[in-house]
């Protein structure tokens, strides 16, 4: 039997240290309560509502293809767990079980826990490519898991899964001495490629740029010839597209405008513009939508940064270019991110710089599906924080105690200026926007859908679904829905087709302004809408639940006999416009 020493017990246990680092920070952040997986009172608007929703709904939902599908959500329009950004994998690996989960269950917190802990290990199996000393392992993976950009998406939990990263940027820096060590990192690659895949589709393509560079680079040390190489790309574009497919992100007739582009950018001071992530230093201008490319490396890492670059200027430089072309093809995936990150119109403190709108006009349809471009920082960002470490350690390699000071201060520097994590705000939003009138109870079997007239489409542009209804509408009917397994034609959806959206709206509208109303449906009328349904008479009751008008049509129900004990539906027409005022 072969026995195991004190190293390589030390290996396996040091990462589950730096996985401990990262609950812990979590936790410090106030994510204790989210990890109570029947919480819903911190996810009540945005986009955890969203992702919330997806899931509920489709735990319910018949097998069915796409996978992850739920048919009564935002119905009749094309709708997955990976539109809803619901986490497939993860919906997929729970639906089975959804019978014994408690029905308000949510994984949105033990995800975002789970996240920080695996970059918290995946951190410390990285900085072993430059040290064997166990403290400096676990500092360096400590500015990975307070790596600023990593809670700021806690708001959009998939976005958080940068262990991802972490994990190429070790397969691509780990030394391959032969053919079967690189045949061993190609199928670790493609495993991650999966699970990106079946995550979210900007990571998916951030994952799949940095295996190409695994690839090319294996190709380069000879481990793989041209036939081999071209199998291995192949295999790698299909572990991609077919989660893609099974999971409808393509195939399904939806799409986003280019407008986008350009907007949802990263500005070229991103890495050291704290935007409110430091008591000291200053936050720098930016234009709106750039906070999608917030990429502060944190003041403990720029301090370090700066104790590198000083330590490599005065103690002598490596000139030897075979220890940068192993990494060449990481560098240059890298950058080509981040340029791409910084999109068509370059910015510097929200000022233009340089525009390439023209040169990029080709090809900007493609790039309209990928228009929060300013996340494809995020790569160059892991891999410029990893940079300035092993330059500190490098430097300080003959002098390892002041290697460890300077990561000790720069870890103690990092905790001490993260505001808005000691603030433990992170995890505190809306409560869960359930409706709260007993008359609810009184929608039974014999209803089927709750129509929303019109429909509340969150992010279509097109002027049929305008309306008025309060914020967060869409959740209360998507979680009665749910509670009471109706269908519901409204919700959030990360892709549209708007033409069928408007199509649609404007049947739904013609049905109602022609008196064909379904008997298996309850209606939440719009202010403006309401006299459509004030006109037929008899043949509807409508009343105020939660502030709602809610009609149904005039048959022998408990909502209606409740509806009629209801508050009555009242239209406030507006006044007419003055000579002044243009129609």
């Amino acid at each position: 039997m072969e026995t195991t020493g004190p190293s390589d017990k030390g290996e396996r246990l040091w990462p589950w240290v730096g996985a401990a680092l990262g609950v812990l920070w979590f936790l410090a952040a106030g994510g204790g309560p989210t990890l109570d997986p029947t919480h819903l009172d911190w996810m009540g608007v945005g986009d955890p509502a969203q992702h919330v929703l997806g899931w509920l709904h489709f735990r319910d939902a018949p097998w069915g293809f796409p996978l992850g599908r739920p048919p009564s959500l935002m119905h009749p329009h094309v709708m997955t767990v990976g539109f809803s950004d619901a986490n497939p994998w993860v919906s997929l690996l729970l639906k089975p079980f959804a019978g014994w989960l408690p029905r308000d269950f949510q994984f949105v917190g033990p995800w975002l826990a789970s996240c920080l802990a695996l970059q918290g290990w995946m951190a410390v199996k990285l900085l072993g490519l430059f040290t064997r000393s166990p403290p400096q392992r676990l500092l360096g993976a400590a500015l990975f898991v307070s790596a600023p950009i990593l809670l700021y998406r806690s708001g959009h939990d998939t976005l958080c899964a940068h262990w991802l990263l972490t994990a190429m940027l070790w397969l691509n820096l780990r030394p391959r001495d032969d053919a079967r060590a690189a045949w061993r990192a190609l199928r670790w690659t493609l495993l991650v490629n999966l699970l990106a895949a079946g995550t979210h589709p900007y990571l998916t393509v951030m994952v799949f740029a940095l295996g190409v560079a695994l690839l090319v680079q294996v190709h380069r040390e000879g481990h793989l010839s041209k036939g081999a190489t071209a199998g291995a790309f192949a295999g790698l574009g299909l572990t991609v597209a077919i989660p893609f497919l099974a999971f409808g992100y393509i195939g399904q007739g939806v799409s986003t405008g280019a407008s986008g582009f350009g907007f949802y950018s990263a500005d070229l001071l991103t890495f050291i513009n704290p935007l409110g992530w430091s008591r000291w230093l200053p936050a720098l201008p930016i234009t709106p939508g750039q906070y999608e490319g917030f990429g502060y490396l944190g003041t403990g890492a720029l301090v370090l940064g700066v104790a590198g670059v000083l330590g490599w200027l005065t103690g002598g430089r490596p000139r030897d270019w075979r220890q940068v072309k192993p990494v060449l093809p990481l560098l240059l995936v890298a950058f080509a991110l981040a340029v791409l990150g910084f999109s068509s119109t370059m910015t510097a403190a929200g000022r233009t710089v340089l525009t390439m709108r023209k040169l990029m006009e080709p090809v900007m349809p493609m790039l309209g599906a990928f228009r929060a471009s300013g996340r494809f920082i995020w790569p160059f960002y892991y891999l410029l924080l990893t940079g300035v470490l092993a330059l500190v350690l490098w430097r300080w390699r003959q002098r390892p105690r002041v290697a460890t000071a300077l990561l000790l201060g720069a870890v103690l520097l990092q905790l001490a200026d993260s505001p808005d994590v000691w603030a433990r705000a992170r995890f505190v939003g809306a409560p869960w926007p359930r409706l709260k009138a007993p008359e609810w109870e009184q929608v039974d079997a014999s209803y089927r859908f709750v129509t929303l007239v019109p429909p509340v489409i969150h992010g279509s542009q097109r002027p049929c679904v305008e309306n008025t209804f309060p914020e967060g509408t869409y959740v209360r009917f998507g979680d009665l829905a749910y509670r009471k397994g109706l269908t519901t034609n409204s919700g959030y959806s990360a892709r549209l087709d708007e033409p069928r959206v408007a199509e649609v709206c404007a049947a739904l509208l013609d049905d109602v302004e022609h008196g064909r109303l379904a008997e298996d449906t309850l209606y939440v009328v719009d202010t403006a809408k309401l006299p459509l349904f004030q006109r037929l008479g008899d043949r509807v009751t409508c009343g105020v639940l939660d502030g709602y008008t809610v009609c149904v049509p005039a048959r022998d129900t408990g909502l209606r006999e409740a509806l009629r004990r209801a508050p009555p539906a009242a239209f406030t027409p507006e006044p007419p416009a003055s000579a002044d005022t243009p129609p």
